[in-house]
């Protein structure tokens, strides 16, 4: 076990610990799969802690296990226990109970850690998860305890409860950063919002047109989980994450889309 312990101390090359919490999709589109593809290509090491299991292929979603906090603090408890953990992205998780959970025992652990919770309230393909909306003072609870939270605009109508968007988000941005990604935005579409404290960025697209891909959300919050990791700022951070994302939408024509560094093999350093 020492030797393992010293080859991390002396690889030559000093990967930031990641961990993504998340679902298990077979398909490798999303979840917990899809992120560890991402963090690999940002040259970060991800680990992966499971959050339910699930039953579906790029275009069907069909069932799904949850697992409980306990479930998922044990999965965590070795790898928090020995690795420096510097971010954390949060996915599928069952309810504001367990993401509570979950997020005091990232705090206890690792007070400095990054945490990035991407919304997921419904599934592309229709499937309904939960709703995190249903009692707003454990609500702001959670949203203190993260760095970041990436709905989509629909999602962001639930939160809202049907209100205006950009007031709910001006408002709650005082609890944690709101990045309002533009893909469902009948507006702005394709412009990504990060609303902060007293301040709001526009991120729009770098490209025109985009091929559609089951997990797309998935892979911007896990690189913008890498890119907090490796020491860029926020909007830097989502900015970079874009870019990311953007390519790999255009890596094909299909609905799994494919994970690489661009710009030469060097995307996190050349951005």
């Amino acid at each position: 076990m020492k030797m393992i312990e010293n080859s991390f101390e002396h690889s030559g090359e000093d990967r930031p610990f990641v961990l993504s919490i998340a679902g298990l999709d077979p398909s490798a589109g999303a979840g917990l799969l899809s992120d560890v593809k991402c963090f690999e290509q940002h040259r970060v090491y991800g680990f992966g802690v499971c959050t339910a299991l699930t039953q579906q292929s790029d275009d069907e979603f069909l069932h799904l296990q949850w697992l409980d906090a306990k479930e998922i603090i044990d999965q965590l408890q070795p790898l928090c226990s020995k690795f420096p953990v510097k971010a954390a992205k949060i996915g599928l998780i069952k309810d504001l109970d367990t993401l509570l959970s979950v997020l005091r025992y990232l705090r206890i652990k690792h007070p400095a850690i990054k945490i990035v919770l991407d919304p997921i309230l419904k599934a592309s393909a229709g499937f309904t998860f939960h709703n995190h909306t249903d009692d707003p003072e454990r609500l702001i609870k959670a949203l203190k305890s993260l760095n970041l939270i990436t709905p989509n605009y629909d999602e962001l109508l639930q939160y809202s409860r049907m209100r205006d968007i950009e007031v709910f988000c001006r408002r709650y941005a005082s609890f944690t950063p709101i990045l309002l990604k533009g893909g469902h935005h009948p507006e702005l579409k394709g412009t990504d919002q990060l609303f902060v404290r007293n301040g709001h960025h526009e991120i729009p697209p770098g490209v025109s047109n985009v091929h559609q891909k089951h997990g797309s959300g998935c892979v911007l919050s896990a690189a913008i989980t890498a890119n907090l990791a490796l020491g860029h700022d926020l909007l830097n951070s989502c900015r970079k994450a874009k870019v990311y994302t953007e390519h790999f939408l255009n890596s094909n024509t299909s609905l799994l889309g494919y994970h690489s560094r661009a710009f030469g093999g060097h995307y996190p350093h050349q951005i």
